[in-house]
């Protein structure tokens, strides 16, 4: 009963999350990039030439503005581990 629990709750958090970070942003703009803790968000910002609008001291992603289409594959490139468009993303970080 316990194990039907577990993976009922881990589905219904999973799979919004997985459509999410299959859906490629359509547009340049602001981003919510993902990445893992070990890789400087500073650093993967810098060599996408993109620009970090916040949060400043979050444990797996920040808010990055991107100008162009590359940028978000230099993201990607550099060590993100997902790229989504921020305005449909924000359920996310929502309290």
């Amino acid at each position: 009963m316990k194990l039907e629990i577990l993976v009922t709750l881990s589905s219904l958090i999973i799979a919004p999350l997985a459509h999410l970070s299959a859906t490629r942003p359509d547009t340049p703009g602001l981003l919510l990039v993902v990445m893992p803790p070990w890789v400087d968000a500073s650093s993967v910002a810098h060599a996408a030439k993109a620009q970090i609008v916040g949060p400043t001291r979050a444990p797996f992603g920040v808010q990055i503005v991107v100008e162009t289409m590359s940028q978000i594959d230099a993201l990607s490139n550099a060590g993100a581990w997902f790229i989504l468009d921020a305005e449909k993303a924000k359920w996310i970080c929502s309290a």
